[in-house]
């Protein structure tokens, strides 16, 4: 009987939030109202806290990420309203559970330019989204690490260059505990597969100090 006062309550919250979240000029589409089980008190619980962050972040004229891992998207959104969604391939984590304010990035991916021919005309073409990196990681305040890369089906080369500098991190934090003999600081951490030119499209997209919430799943990955 508690449990089921307790996904009522939840359910309200979630419901007041939506309409609170969303002003009148704006469109209620289906794509921005979460998907829960109403069932699933956790679920409730994890739905509540990301609409009260994007409460607040929607309250200013300013872009801002929802890494949605439930529904493994992307999601671009803008007062709100969602502007642009990148479906995620894969993903895992660690420290997940600390990931539960919203993170601010501290700087862009760098930008593979392009060389510069001698003997080409001194207008040179401007950086544009295929200069941008599909394999990078991002930083941000508080501490937490982004990793985006795309498939092994996509590039092989890339893939296996990720793959050993995850090994290589780990045998770092490894190797820190057995000379020290202290656990690192627990930092949220999390693997994003996407497609080459959707990786390419969310390093264009990001700037430095664009807010970031993530919408954590207590299911392991698949």
């Amino acid at each position: 009987m508690l449990r089921r006062s307790v996904n009522r309550a939840n359910l309200c919250i979630l419901h007041v939030l939506l309409l609170v979240s969303i002003p009148p000029a704006w469109p209620m589409e289906s794509d921005n109202v979460f998907s829960v089980d109403v069932n699933d008190a956790a679920a409730l619980q994890e739905a509540t806290r990301v609409l009260a962050e994007e409460v607040k972040l929607a309250a200013r004229p300013q872009t801002y990420v929802v890494l949605d891992l439930v529904d493994r998207a992307v999601v671009i959104k803008g007062r709100g309203a969602e502007l642009h969604r990148l479906p995620i391939e894969q993903w895992s984590a660690a420290h997940l559970a600390e990931a539960s304010t919203t993170f601010r990035l501290q700087a862009r991916p760098p930008v593979e330019r392009r060389k510069i021919e001698p003997a080409a005309a001194a207008d040179q073409p401007p950086v544009s989204l295929h200069d941008m990196p599909s394999d990078f990681t991002l930083s941000f305040s508080p501490s937490f690490a982004l990793t985006v890369h795309p498939s092994l089906s996509y590039d092989f080369w890339q893939w296996l260059r990720f793959k050993v500098r995850e090994w290589w991190i780990w045998m770092k934090d490894w190797t820190r505990r057995l000379v020290t003999g202290k656990e690192p600081a627990a930092q949220p951490v999390i693997n994003l597969t996407l497609t080459p030119l959707d990786a390419q499209s969310l390093a264009w997209t990001v700037t430095e100090g664009m807010p970031f919430v993530v919408r954590r799943t207590p299911s392991s990955p698949s």
